[in-house]
């Protein structure tokens, strides 16, 4: 035989290799796409689990944001202000009734001459909420409401004031002073919570 005759004896043998080198690339190549897959899938679940987290806290606002929506300003207007007062210790007062307002006037103005007429505020649409300091030595302190909110969401009323003292070594009048703020608002059925700012 010549070298033709051996090479198509060969052919066969080789195919044979061949074939076997395709199943075996083959089943490199399943083995190397299922690796692939589920590389691909934990990435997919991973991403599904973080967008249903993150999608969730989506649906119940939480953000500080979302708390400043519930925070109403009340706007309201002084009815008196200054320092002097029959009332001589520290009060937070709210008054929502004709009998409460009168009692509060005689105790705040009863004492002084001439008699102040006690000042007219519809109490079935408004109320009226005081902070008085309290008996002092000396002039120079003050005590202001300097704003009133509604908190939604503790379902309260928020009266905030600051109280001031003066500086040292001021000139002050060196008599007693009863430093007092009384204003009038829109009448709200809400519990009220006295909050100061800030004591200088």
């Amino acid at each position: 035989m010549g070298r033709e005759g051996e090479w198509k004896l060969k052919e066969p043998g080789r195919r044979k290799i061949d074939a076997r080198l395709y199943f075996f690339a083959g089943e490199w190549m399943k083995e190397k796409m299922n690796e692939e897959f589920q590389r691909y899938f934990r990435l997919l679940l991973v991403g599904f689990i973080i967008l249903f987290i993150f999608g969730g806290a989506e649906v119940v606002p939480s953000s500080a944001e979302s708390n400043k929506e519930k925070i109403i300003p009340i706007s309201f207007c002084t009815i008196d202000k200054g320092s002097q007062s029959g009332i001589k210790e520290q009060r937070f007062v709210v008054v929502k009734t004709e009998k409460e307002w009168e009692d509060l006037w005689r105790l705040h103005k009863g004492t002084f001459l001439p008699e102040q007429r006690i000042p007219s505020v519809d109490l079935k649409q408004e109320m009226i909420i005081g902070v008085f300091s309290g008996e002092k030595r000396t002039g120079g302190y003050r005590i202001e409401i300097t704003k009133i909110e509604e908190n939604g969401e503790k379902r309260q009323l928020i009266v905030f004031f600051l109280e001031s003292q003066p500086p040292s070594r001021a000139m002050v009048t060196e008599a007693l002073t009863q430093p007092y703020h009384i204003v009038r608002t829109r009448r709200i059925e809400l519990p009220v919570k006295f909050i100061p700012e800030s004591k200088i």
